[in-house]
C-alpha cells in the first residue's frame, strides 16, 4: 500500500484562503459527492465567498491527498459559527478524520468565547445515515435546540430539507430566549442562504419557535 492510500499516515487539517488552490478543487470534489444538490451552494458561490474570506474552507490531507473538507462561516455579531459543510472522502471514511477535526475546531473556537453552531438533518427511521450523522454529534457533545423547526431552503433545486440546529460543545447557558433564536434564524436564511426575510420557509419557522428553548 502506498503512502498516499495508508490509512495510518497522519491527516494535517489547514485552512485554504483561495480558490485557485488546487486544494480547493479536491474539497470541493468531496462536497458535491457527499451532499445532495438541494444542500450544495453551488460551486462558483462557494468560491468566491472563499476568495472574499467569508467562508473558511479547512481540508484534510494525508500526504498530499485531500481527504476531508469543512466550511464555517462566523456569523455577524455573534458567538456562533456555523459548520456549513464536513465530508470525507469515501474512501477515508470511519477512520475518526472528522472527529479529530470536530474536537480541534472546538478548542480553537473555546480559546475565543465562540461556539459551533451546527445544521444537522432530522434523523428518520427511514433513512440510517441521517440517524447516524445526528448520534456522531450528540457523542461529540453537541447540545440540539429543543421543538426549533429548522427548514433548510433548496439552494441548488429541489426539495426544502426538515433539519436540526445544535450548538457544540454545549453552550454557556442551558437554554436560549426565543427572541434570540429567532434573530438566529433570521441570519440563516439572510446572511448565509441569502433569502429575504419574507421567505415563507422562514416564516414557517418563526412562528413555531416557543418562548424559552432548550438545549439537550
Amino acid at each position: 500500500m502506498s503512502e498516499m492510500t495508508d490509512p495510518a499516515a497522519p491527516v494535517r487539517f489547514q485552512q485554504i484562503r483561495s480558490s485557485q488552490d488546487p486544494a480547493t478543487a479536491a474539497a470541493l470534489a468531496i462536497y458535491e459527492e457527499a451532499f445532495p444538490l438541494s444542500e450544495q451552494i453551488p460551486r462558483s458561490q462557494v468560491e468566491e465567498r472563499i476568495d472574499r474570506g467569508i467562508y473558511e474552507l479547512w481540508v484534510g490531507q494525508r500526504t498530499e491527498e485531500v481527504i476531508f473538507m469543512a466550511i464555517l462561516y462566523t456569523l455577524r455579531d455573534s458567538d456562533l459559527v456555523l459548520l456549513g459543510y464536513i465530508a470525507t472522502q469515501k474512501a477515508a471514511r470511519n477512520q475518526g478524520i472528522g472527529s479529530r477535526f470536530f474536537q480541534q475546531v472546538l478548542a480553537a473556537l473555546q480559546e475565543r468565547d465562540r461556539y459551533l453552531l451546527l445544521e444537522v438533518e432530522s434523523p428518520t427511521e427511514a433513512d440510517p445515515i441521517t440517524r447516524r450523522r445526528y448520534g456522531f454529534y450528540q457523542r461529540l457533545g453537541a447540545m440540539f435546540l429543543q421543538d426549533v423547526r429548522y427548514i433548510l431552503p433548496p439552494l441548488s433545486g429541489g426539495e426544502p430539507t426538515e433539519m436540526c440546529l445544535a450548538i457544540a460543545p454545549g453552550y454557556k447557558m442551558s437554554c436560549l430566549d426565543g427572541d434570540r433564536v429567532r434573530q438566529l434564524l433570521c441570519q440563516l436564511f439572510q446572511e448565509v442562504y441569502d433569502r429575504p426575510l419574507s421567505d415563507p420557509l422562514l416564516q414557517t419557522c418563526l412562528q413555531d419557535v416557543p418562548e424559552t428553548v432548550y438545549l439537550i
